[in-house]
């Protein structure tokens, strides 16, 4: 990286804060990669649980996938259809080598991303926070909800995600099921959250 190039990107992540390049910054560090040991497979895998035990065959729309850690831990014989979305290109191209006729990879940005189809499915995992409140993000998705649709969420339990837990709780969407899962590095609260 040349220092003019370098001058850019610091500017752009520290100065004007874009998330795109922040995120960009730190997937090519590596600063992602955790999320796929095994600290993070018991959270993933009542996700993913929750998500082929309610929507069999489904189609799965994941917002904030990173590289897409969750998507690999889906029996893809379970699925018809899966969307990775994140901001980070980085991220996305990291992850573009699981896709197959099924599982698709899209650079894309939660508060702007318009869908293309219906999702019988929608994650939020560990990206709520990147809107501006639990009901605006779920009501923005809503629409690409196909009839009897559900979102799945995961909210980190750390005590600065207090307010989300109390959005999550007052929510105007009805809550179907939800657990508390906590691993060796975190707790996580994943609730199930039925279309309106």
């Amino acid at each position: 990286m040349n220092l003019l190039t370098a001058t850019v990107d610091l500017f752009n992540r520290k100065v004007l804060r874009r998330h795109k390049d922040r995120w960009n910054y730190q997937y090519n560090l590596g600063r992602w990669e955790s999320l796929g040991d095994i600290h993070e497979l018991s959270r993933f895998s009542v996700i993913a649980g929750y998500a082929q035990f309610l929507k069999p065959n489904g189609k799965i729309l994941e917002i904030g996938a990173g590289e897409g850690y969750l998507q690999q831990r889906f029996d893809k014989s379970k699925y018809s259809l899966y969307y990775s979305t994140d901001v980070s290109d980085v991220a996305i191209n990291n992850g573009k080598k699981h896709e197959d006729d099924k599982t698709k990879y899209l650079v894309a940005d939660m508060n702007t991303y318009v869908p293309d189809q219906k999702f019988d499915l929608i994650i939020i995992n560990e990206a709520i926070y990147y809107g501006s409140s639990v009901d605006k993000v779920l009501t923005r998705f809503n629409p690409f909800l196909a009839e009897n649709g559900l979102f799945i969420v995961s909210i980190n339990g750390d005590e600065r995600n207090a307010e989300w837990h109390q959005m999550m709780e007052n929510s105007k969407f009805p809550k179907l099921d939800g657990t508390k899962v906590t691993t060796s590095r975190n707790t996580f609260y994943i609730t199930v959250l039925q279309k309106i």
